[in-house]
């Protein structure tokens, strides 16, 4: 069931009997620039652990206690070109918990939302200097993964230098710098006012009561502006950008990045997930089987497509020695697959994983609230049939995809010179 709540702000309510628990996802989407990420997640942080009525992290997670254990958390994503600040809550129906918590915690997400800890015209001096730190701490930590690392460098090597891709949407420690108390009240009355909001309740609810209290939150028209298409494109480079960096590292990253003009969705999209699982995306892949198992090159190996950026994404952990060997036996694995060479039934693994992995990830609510989501984001209906589209895939489309991808990008992260 669908209710528009006010202009650009619309009502999506799930029953089900699913689940013991009733879920709630508000997001707030925007075209990402190459500085709100930053600022949006620092402004999530400071809506989850305070506000006026509950102006420490202690005293909100009381009242959640109170609700039952009633769980509410801001986070950061993105979907293509939206940036996207997201609240989810959870707790327990309302026949559960024998009066009617749905009320009770929808209360709750206005003082969060609309109620944060602002005071003329600045979000509290103290919160904001915590929730900074926290945040300058929690990116540090991201980046003390090597893995992690690596495949930022990648994605930098990938996209074009002037492209917002190249920002990550939980932002960077640089533009810490720029964020004061009063600048963020600036990102959260935009966020609140100007970002399409969407939300989304599913579990076992009625539909019209779930709007009657939803209404409350005092959102108000407005006119997002949302680019004409969520997906990122890039026309692919003539050459590959290469990049070795040097770190104290036992063991050796090497990370590629290959343009693949297909997308969410799209005719070919069907046949690129499974060229993608052949490739390096299930344990029946080339990349797992030639490259780590039979040649032991790698200690991992895996790719991954982008839906949303055209990109195929390469990761290996290899020893420094290996790196001409690894690189070039990868290429060769691409080459056979644009070959066919391939059997049928491999690739009949491959397609059953797949449908396997779409219809499991079904039985956590977050993963069907991400799935409607992205549909509300890119305008797109539900779909029915991903099996049979699985199902339809055949050689030719998965050696017609693979003739697509392009190499633009290889890292190298070594402990060696």
């Amino acid at each position: 069931m669908d209710y528009r709540l006010a202009k650009g702000v619309d009502l999506h309510v799930i029953p089900t009997e699913q689940f013991k628990m009733t879920h709630i996802l508000i997001d707030f989407a925007t075209p990402q620039t190459t500085t709100n990420a930053t600022a949006r997640n620092l402004l999530a942080n400071l809506l989850e652990t305070s506000t006026h009525l509950y102006p420490t992290q202690t005293a909100l997670a009381r009242q959640m206690a109170k609700l039952y254990g009633a769980f509410a958390s801001l986070g950061v994503g993105r979907v293509g070109r939206l940036h996207t600040v997201r609240l989810r809550s959870s707790f327990i129906n309302n026949h559960l918990a024998q009066k009617d918590l749905f009320i009770q915690v929808t209360e709750l997400i206005n003082q969060i939302l609309f109620h944060p800890l602002i005071d003329d015209g600045e979000f509290d001096s103290p919160t904001f200097r915590l929730q900074v730190n926290n945040l300058t701490s929690s990116i540090k930590a991201l980046y003390d993964d090597k893995q992690f690392y690596a495949n930022q460098q990648l994605l930098k090597l990938y996209y074009n230098s002037d492209s917002v891709m190249q920002v990550p949407s939980f932002g960077r420690i640089s533009d810490l710098d720029y964020c004061t108390p009063a600048s963020l009240v600036q990102t959260y009355e935009k966020m609140i006012n100007q970002d399409k909001v969407d939300i989304f309740v599913l579990g076992n609810v009625e539909p019209e009561r779930v709007c009657s209290a939803i209404c409350q939150l005092p959102f108000g028209d407005r006119d997002p502006l949302l680019p004409e298409t969520t997906f990122y494109f890039q026309e692919p480079h003539e050459g590959v950008f290469n990049k070795r960096e040097q770190q104290r590292v036992s063991q050796a990253k090497l990370d590629l990045g290959y343009n693949l003009p297909i997308y969410y969705r799209d005719p070919l999209y069907p046949a690129a997930l499974v060229f993608n699982g052949l490739f390096g995306g299930t344990p029946y892949s080339k990349l797992f089987t030639n490259v780590r198992e039979k040649a032991g090159l790698a200690y991992y190996a895996s790719s991954r497509l982008a839906p949303f950026s055209g990109l195929i994404n390469v990761q290996t952990g290899i020893q420094p020695a290996d790196y001409q060997t690894t690189l070039e036996m990868i290429q060769e694995q691409v080459a056979e697959l644009q070959a066919g060479n391939f059997t049928a039934e491999v690739m009949r693994e491959v397609q059953d994983a797949l449908i396997n992995q779409h219809y499991a990830g079904f039985d956590l609510a977050n993963n069907i609230l991400e799935h409607h989501l992205v549909n509300q984001l890119l305008s797109l209906p539900e779909q029915t049939d991903f099996a049979q589209q699985i199902n339809r895939v055949t050689k030719d489309d998965v050696t017609k995809v693979a003739s697509m991808i392009k190499l633009q990008a290889s890292y190298l992260l070594s402990g060696e010179k």
